[in-house]
């Protein structure tokens, strides 16, 4: 049975080894790790038919021993609340030693063949996954709280996995088990289909606070958008981790998400001391939110104050200390603050009632790597927060007020998205400068504040990310420093999201229009039990739509991968008129990318010595030119020209254009240079 997996969100490092960091492309679904290193993934195989068959979908886990003697460090509350609060933790199985006597209340595991499991394990107790007791240092920091019972249900084995189907199964008998939180360091990339958001929906309509580790895929934001499932979800807070010093981690994954709204939503110390041993993950910042939340349950409850999860979120995300100097995308609203949060909820309460208490998320905007130049269309989804059902209306305060698609009055019950729509003005004011004010009789005020300069465009590009899933495409993610190259020199980049909306009319809206990972492999979990391959195929309609385009002068980039990761059958369908085609043929599948400096006098090339390559070798028809080459027989970036003054670039490769190798982390090359030379060409900026 092919299954989704989840792994648990730390890992160790060996001090004298140090850490290998990973590559921007580690883009197979399939992601393994030995006990020290972060490890690239193998290639998938690939069968007779040309489908992709994925067997587990993973994230990998960080925990780091720092080979240092400490104790487990004491926990923050010396008294707490009467009340006692359950607190589910979804783990690997808890040791009840000494420092968790008489702590845990409920006890069930979930590793059996009927949830994906080659084996069963009945055993409650820690598996030791990499031979650390993770679920027992989770459940002790948990227990730092004084009114948490801990409810043990253990989903991960020996191997530091976890089947989704299972991890729902404890959701749900978690609710049974009258829990009020419940807390999971562990995740899994976000897939088409992934059951746990409607587990995450099940459990909060029943008043369940959710929390869960953001993950470790963040490589110092070089990764782009990483946060992990099941914390992706709007009803699930999503806890990144601080290190000692209270900066955010390099390791901490990072947001927004794919569906443009903003994630992680508040930070936490992500290390803990044990025996000889200092650990650091995400999987150890989500259990004190955890037990902060049942911390601020207990203090509602003894006080007669009601409560929901919507109420104890709010509290959370809108008590948190703001982290200066980081933006929204990396900590959230800021470090936790228990302090903070029992303060606001005790001064907006009445006895009996739900404290008045409402947040929009995020609270600023734009974010700050994004420019915007006269004539954008801008998006976001707002994320609202508030006790209870209520409906707020809408005050903008500022110049051009005209230029907000936002309704008057928003209902929300708890938890809501909302998007924010911009129309920059395509000409006028340098400056935009507002506050919208979003009220409610009943639980107050909360405010987002916009401002940005308007810059005048030397061309206007579109990045189609309409045939790739991954979520680390999305918002520019792993083009984000592809992005800003762009926009650094004057070229506004708008996001293509929707295939359906593809026309001529819009395409010839933009001087050329780039193509990211067009029909890459993802996971459906539809059906979770029977996890299947897909891609995103161009619809004829849309391949009519480019052609036309692409003849009547218009500029396309295509950038996909090699056949270990993408559709080649689509890929080179939608590029049938451009004589143009990916072979099967790979060049560094699954290690480091290779420098390539075998180029052609072109204009594009002026100027570039070389730049880094793992994909797909391509055929090129008598109409192209080559521009570079891995060897004599290989061309792997290539052009051509239409009749009608149209410039189409292909490569079988990302990895030149991604934040890894325009930062440099590849090693030396002219990959941001090349990179803005085919946008200038393409959008009939350079000269032949």
């Amino acid at each position: 049975m092919q299954r989704m997996v989840i792994t648990r969100v730390d890992r160790f490092m060996c001090p004298e080894a140090g850490i290998l960091m990973p590559h921007a492309n580690q883009k197979s679904l399939v992601q393994m790790m030995d006990d020290y290193y972060w490890q690239r993934p193998p290639p998938r195989d690939e069968g007779s038919s040309g489908k992709k068959i994925i067997a587990v979908v993973i994230i990998l886990m960080i925990i780091i021993s720092s080979g240092l003697v400490f104790l487990l460090q004491a926990g923050p509350f010396s008294t707490g609340p009467r009340t006692k609060v359950r607190v589910a933790v979804l783990d690997s199985g808890i040791d009840i030693g000494f420092s968790l006597q008489g702590r845990v209340v409920a006890e069930k595991s979930f590793i059996e063949t009927q949830y994906g499991y080659d084996t069963a394990d009945t055993s409650t107790t820690d598996s030791w996954p990499e031979s650390v007791p993770h679920g027992t240092l989770v459940a002790q920091l948990v227990a730092e709280t004084p009114n948490a019972e801990i409810v043990n249900g253990k989903v991960m084995g020996a191997d530091g996995s976890a089947t989704s189907i299972a991890l729902v199964a404890a959701i749900q008998w978690a609710v049974e088990q009258n829990c009020s939180v419940i807390s999971m360091s562990l995740g899994s990339s976000p897939v088409l289909g992934d059951p746990l958001q409607e587990a995450i929906e099940f459990a909060f309509t029943r008043g369940v606070v959710l929390v869960s580790s953001a993950g470790n895929e963040g490589d110092g934001g070089l990764a782009g958008n990483s946060i992990s499932s099941p914390s992706i979800f709007e009803n699930c807070i999503s806890v990144a981790a601080l290190n000692e010093f209270g900066n955010p981690a390099d390791y901490s994954s990072t947001g927004p998400t794919f569906d443009r709204y903003m994630k992680p939503d508040i930070s936490a110390d992500g290390w803990v001391s044990y025996s000889s041993s200092r650990y650091y993950g995400t999987s150890f910042a989500a259990p004190r939110v955890a037990g902060a939340a049942a911390y601020l349950i207990g203090h509602c409850v003894d006080n007669g104050i009601s409560y929901t999860p919507g109420s104890i979120m709010t509290a959370l995300l809108k008590g948190a200390t703001p982290i200066e100097d980081y933006p929204s995308y990396v900590v959230g609203t800021g470090e936790l603050n228990v302090e903070s949060s029992i303060a606001l909820i005790d001064s907006s309460s009445s006895e009996g009632d739900l404290p008045m208490l409402s947040l929009v998320y995020p609270s600023v905007l734009p974010i700050d790597f994004e420019t915007l130049f006269f004539g954008d269309n801008y998006s976001f989804n707002l994320r609202f927060l508030t006790s209870g059902p209520t409906t707020f209306t809408t005050v903008i305060v500022g110049d051009h007020p005209e230029i907000y698609n936002l309704p008057a009055t928003i209902p929300v019950n708890q938890s809501r998205t909302l998007e924010l729509t911009i129309s920059v003005p395509e000409f006028g004011t340098s400056l935009i400068n507002n506050t919208i004010h979003f009220s409610s009789i009943d639980y107050g005020q909360t405010s987002i504040h916009i401002e940005f300069y308007i810059e005048e465009p030397i061309a206007k590009v579109a990045f189609d990310i309409s045939h790739t899933s991954w979520s680390i495409d999305s918002y520019y993610g792993q083009f984000r420093e592809f992005y800003k190259e762009l926009t650094t020199n004057g070229i506004s980049v708008t996001e293509l999201r929707d295939s359906s909306l593809t026309t001529l009319t819009l395409l010839q809206s933009y001087d050329s229009v780039v193509i990211l990972d067009p029909c890459v492999y993802d996971a459906n979990e539809t059906i979770p039990t029977q996890v299947t391959t897909y891609s995103l195929p161009f619809s004829e309609a849309e391949k009519q739509a480019y052609e036309q385009y692409y003849e009547g002068g218009g500029g396309i980039f295509l950038a996909t991968l090699g056949s270990s990761f993408a559709n080649m059958t689509q890929v080179n369908d939608f590029l049938s008129f451009s004589g143009f085609e990916l072979t099967q043929n790979e060049i560094a599948p699954s290690g480091d990318p290779v420098y390539i400096f075998n180029l052609e006098n072109h204009t594009i090339m002026s100027g570039v010595s070389g730049f880094h390559y793992s994909g797909a070798i391509l055929n090129v028809p008598t109409a192209g030119d080559v521009l570079a080459r891995y060897q004599p027989l290989a061309p792997v970036l290539v052009c051509r020209e239409s009749g009608g003054g149209g410039k189409i670039v292909v490569t079988g490769t990302n990895f030149f254009i991604d934040n890894y190798a325009l930062s440099g982390e590849y090693g030396v090359a002219d990959d941001a240079l090349l990179a803005l030379r085919i946008l200038l060409w393409t959008a009939g900026l350079l000269d032949v």
